[in-house]
């Protein structure tokens, strides 16, 4: 598999990349385009939150923490004091440092569930709700935000795949496979919990319509052709 740095630099500039054509276009505003590289930062590195107690867990779940907190405060209305701003990053981060890692760790198994594609649409559906809900983005805005940690995440179950094959001695490891599925089958309870977990994200999440229609809109992509080279 390849290993933390690899798929946080790769998440990081693809998102990079992705959120600078979304502004230059027009689809987003400078602040928005930012938070579209940290969403497709955070999906390039989700898969492994599952990892067991260890290092690299705590970092993830530390990160996600700190990013949160800071996307709930820079989303708050300005009308709120210093203190209560302090406060709510403070529960944002300690929440998702300390009670849901304890929780998640319980119920999680490396390159199980997680790292499938049905886990890939839960965490986007999340995403989305996240964005509208609590960041107060418009339901266009929130799925593309949804849109960038699904990209990243299927970004990190691709990379992990390609580092399955051993191209100089032509040979497939023993990982090939584990990475970039559907759903893991092996593990039915889990992976229906999953499945109903994800039909709920997706149930409360705002309409998307506009998206569509802007996704797969010809006009958007001869905008797109248009503003691509100088």
């Amino acid at each position: 598999m390849a290993n933390f740095h690899t798929h946080i630099t790769i998440a990081a500039a693809g998102a990079g990349l992705l959120s600078v054509l979304c502004l230059q276009v027009g689809l987003v505003q400078p602040r928005e385009a930012l938070i579209l590289a940290l969403m497709g930062t955070i999906g390039g590195i989700l898969p492994d939150i599952d990892l067991e107690h260890a290092y690299p867990s705590r970092i993830m779940f530390s990160l996600f923490g700190i990013i949160a907190a800071f996307l709930v405060i820079f989303s708050t209305e300005n009308d709120m004091s210093i203190v209560e701003l302090w406060l709510i990053g403070l529960v944002t981060f300690g929440s998702i440092r300390w009670p849901i890692w304890i929780i998640f760790h319980q119920y999680t198994n490396h390159r199980g569930s997680i790292h499938s594609l049905v886990a890939a649409l839960f965490f986007t559906f999340l995403a989305t709700s996240f964005s509208h809900y609590i960041m107060g983005k418009n339901p266009f805005v929130a799925w593309l935000m949804g849109l960038f940690v699904f990209l990243g995440f299927v970004l990190h179950l691709v990379l992990d795949e390609l580092y399955s094959v051993d191209f100089m001695n032509s040979r497939i490891k023993r990982s090939f496979g584990t990475a970039l599925k559907i759903l893991d089958t092996k593990k039915r309870e889990k992976a229906t919990a999953l499945v109903c977990a994800t039909i709920l994200a997706w149930a409360v999440t705002p309409e998307s319509a506009p998206f569509w229609d802007t996704l797969f809109s010809p006009e958007t992509y001869r905008i797109i052709g248009a503003r691509m080279l100088p």
